[in-house]
């Protein structure tokens, strides 16, 4: 390490270079000026989802990865065919150039990006354990922090579908991050009914009890239900304890499980509770007709040397998006295709593999038929 300066800003040096260094293999010039690409990709469709959040680059033992978990949502909602928008914030920097043209290649709209005059595009460094999980150290302050809201990105959550926000981005309990905060605020505030989907991704420090139930539950009384509210099994007894529940049964399958979204779907104010349980699949509970659903998962008979879990859940989060919201599926088949989807991401490298090179097994239950 240089004396005086950080680990991260080591790694955003030599990302710098490695763009620069690529953009001069495609284009034959040593400017880094996305704009010396000789075309540029068509525009996507209006979009249908609008993933509002951070977008950052993933620093992995083997590569570096464009990520963010609403950004990885995206980037699956369009691989799956479902024309979708990334609103966040970059640096006006050549990584933040370099993101919006990536974003751009996998068909994701980039029209509600914006560029911070002085924050750089955010970095995380990913440390890998053994079982292939991530641990996070966060650049900060970043771009990611600053997001506005404007009349635009108002108009397209609007025009949506569905709006996608997650925790992340708010860094709830630090005031770094309040810009962004405010804006994901406004947007659970003008929510409309069935519209609104939560990804609780806790990262210490960055959070506080009440600012995460505060999103969750809306500022009002009559404040729209949240159409999915998605956590993991590591953090179901953590807002479960905010919200004062004591379950009597601690398991993770059956009616232990069902009981525990019930009474933690009525707490946050949700429609529907998703919990994923890594390779032991997931739950489903819609509080409308008590319907209850689980799935144990899709195994993968051979991982991708160095593969990690990195962004497996936001694939999984696309999917049931996509059939279950979108499409209207049966809840049990929806979840079927968002575990297959989970489990091919969970076995490669990186958030945003291409789905072409999934076993054809998963491929054709998570794929649009």
């Amino acid at each position: 390490p240089i004396i005086g300066i950080s680990k991260v800003s080591c790694h955003r040096a030599i990302v710098l270079l490695v763009t620069c260094w690529y953009m001069y293999a495609v284009t034959g010039t040593s400017s880094c000026a996305v704009s010396a690409f000789s075309s540029s990709p068509p525009q996507p469709a209006p979009p249908s989802v609008v993933c509002v959040g951070e977008t950052l680059y993933d620093s992995l033992p083997e590569a570096l990865f464009l990520g963010g978990a609403v950004t990885n949502v995206a980037v699956h909602l369009s691989s799956l065919g479902v024309p979708s928008a990334v609103a966040s914030c970059v640096g006006s920097d050549q990584l933040g150039r370099e993101a919006r043209r990536r974003l751009e290649t996998r068909g994701v709209d980039t029209s509600l990006m914006q560029a911070h005059g002085n924050l750089g595009t955010g970095m995380v460094i990913a440390t890998i354990d053994d079982k292939g999980d991530a641990s996070y150290e966060f650049d900060t302050p970043a771009a990611w922090d600053g997001l506005r809201w404007t009349d635009e990105l108002g108009d397209a959550i609007l025009a949506a579908q569905v709006t996608v926000i997650g925790t992340i981005a708010c860094r709830l309990g630090s005031s770094e991050g309040a810009t962004s905060a405010a804006t994901i605020s406004a947007i659970r505030s003008a929510a409309g009914e069935d519209s609104l989907v939560m990804d609780i991704n806790l990262r210490p420090p960055w959070y506080e009890a009440g600012d995460v139930l505060a999103l969750c539950r809306g500022d009002a009384e009559d404040a729209a239900a949240l159409a999915i509210l998605k956590l993991n099994d590591e953090e179901l007894p953590i807002l479960e304890s905010w919200c004062g529940l004591q379950p009597t049964d601690n398991r993770l399958f059956g009616d232990a499980i069902k009981a525990r979204m019930e009474a933690l779907g009525s707490a946050t104010n949700a429609k529907r509770i998703c919990v994923t349980r890594g390779e032991n699949g997931a739950a489903l509970y819609c509080r409308d007709g008590d319907v209850f659903v689980e799935n144990d998962g899709h195994s993968v008979s051979e991982s991708q040397p160095g593969s990690d879990t990195v962004g497996a859940g936001d694939s999984f989060l696309a999917a049931l998006i996509r059939y279950l919201l979108l499409e209207g599926e049966l809840p049990d088949k929806a979840l079927d295709r968002a575990c297959a989807l989970g489990a091919y991401v969970a076995n490669v490298r990186g958030a945003v593999p291409s789905h072409d090179g999934a076993p054809d097994a998963l491929r054709r239950i998570f794929s649009p038929q």
